[in-house]
């Protein structure tokens, strides 16, 4: 074997006691061994470990080296497996495309065998896999390497992953889960704003039907999907027609149909546990401004944005919206707006919205989470099926242990804290 060959794996498995990392890699050391990679986990008592170890200038021969290394096992009681390590393997390590993948949902027999199988389907490495909610509701994740994913030709390696992704989501819909795909470069940034599309993510659809049609008792109100027409210009013209259609009303008729909208079952501990993690939080929306003014009284988050009503000094309605004026094409310039002030960049953002068109703000950022998507959606990064918006948290790798913890921190707190 030459110099340049003599790379070792090593692996070692067996119960736990304490020292076996030091007795493991001081022995590498006396043999003159250099560790360029290596996994440990202890789980329920039992201990494992991976090495991959460069042995180029030890001045030992590779049978002295192997016997040493053999060794390790008498002297601790673990099973332990020596073999040459290919260089070609150590090239294609350097160039791993992993990618970190949520599974949630109520669990069921057969979850991790379907999307196991659909990994090996597309030549997929599961690098790793652990549990983060286990019971009747079930969450895992899962560090995936798709370096040497099948790709179909005449597609690009970006295509084929986004393709991937897409068929994934489809399994997971089938199984009555939802699943997030991040890259994990992405999924390992430091997060420091998380930016709620109000409307569809945060109040309950039930209610804001209600507030619609109690408004519409009192003028006719345009609907921004009912018209034709360009939908970008149409969105614009529409609020501008409907503050003239609200002029000599008194603000306060309308702040009080605002009281009837009801959030969705966990939004206020959801904002509450990220603002206790650190995270700033940002409302935007291209509705009124009492659609969010609840949501921000309540939750103190840290940027809010809405359209607002001009009233003269006795609160009536002039029938003009004071600028800028917000729709869904402005959001994204205010998501930039936000990041700008905060001095952060977009992979450390994540964002939420129905995954509607009228959300494509939320497609540039570095975790893009669908929240009860109906219809057409855009690409992002994650679906969540079900109408339990805190299972965004297990997006984060919070474990359920974790979870509770703070679930039971943000009940303590004062009942005006939370949604009615």
């Amino acid at each position: 074997m030459s110099e340049q060959g003599k790379m070792m794996s090593l692996s070692a498995i067996g119960l736990d006691s304490p020292g076996l990392v030091s007795k493991i890699t001081s022995r590498i050391f006396e043999m003159k061994g250099n560790i360029i990679d290596v996994e440990e986990s202890c789980r329920r008592g039992l201990f494992s470990i991976f090495l991959i170890v460069d042995f180029s200038v030890s001045p030992h021969s590779w049978p002295e080296i192997a016997k040493a290394m053999n060794k390790i096992g008498d002297e601790t009681g673990l099973k332990v497996v020596v073999g040459v390590y290919d260089e070609a393997e150590l090239t294609y390590f350097g160039k791993k495309e992993n990618h970190v993948v949520t599974v949630l949902g109520e669990d069921q027999p057969g979850i991790i065998a379907r999307v196991s199988t659909f990994f090996h389907k597309y030549n997929i490495n599961i690098e790793s896999c652990r549990m983060i909610a286990q019971g009747k509701f079930f969450s895992m994740e899962m560090a995936i390497d798709t370096n040497r994913m099948n790709i179909e030709q005449g597609l690009s390696r970006r295509e084929a992953i986004d393709r991937m992704k897409g068929e994934l989501k489809e399994v997971c819909r089938s199984l009555n889960q939802s699943v997030v795909i991040q890259s994990e470069n992405i999924y390992k940034k430091n997060k420091k704003l998380v930016v709620f599309d109000v409307e569809s993510t945060l109040i309950q659809e039930a209610s804001l039907r209600d507030f619609l049609e109690r408004i519409r008792g009192k003028v006719t109100f345009v609907d921004h999907d009912a018209a034709s027409g360009d939908k970008e210009e149409n969105e614009l013209q529409m609020l501008i027609r409907n503050a003239r259609l609200l002029k000599g009303t008194p603000l306060r008729d309308f702040e009080r149909f605002g009281e009837i909208l009801q959030l969705n079952p966990g939004a206020l501990e959801l904002i509450g546990i990220l603002k206790s993690m650190g995270f700033k939080i940002a409302l935007l929306s291209s509705g009124f401004n009492f659609f969010i003014k609840k949501i921000f009284e309540a939750a103190g988050v840290d940027y809010a944005f809405s359209n607002s009503l001009r009233t003269d000094e006795k609160g009536i309605i002039t029938g003009e919206l004071q600028e800028p004026v917000i729709t869904s094409a402005t959001k994204s310039e205010i998501l930039e707006f936000i990041m700008n002030v905060e001095n952060i960049q977009p992979e450390q953002v994540i964002a939420v919205g129905d995954g509607s068109t009228g959300t494509h703000f939320i497609r540039n950022v570095g975790l893009s989470i669908a929240f009860k998507p109906d219809g057409k959606s855009i690409e992002t990064d994650g679906i969540l099926s079900s109408g339990q918006i805190l299972n965004i948290l297990y997006c984060l790798g919070i474990p359920r242990a974790e979870l509770d913890k703070h679930l039971k921190s943000e009940s303590s707190q004062p009942v005006s804290a939370k949604s009615p």
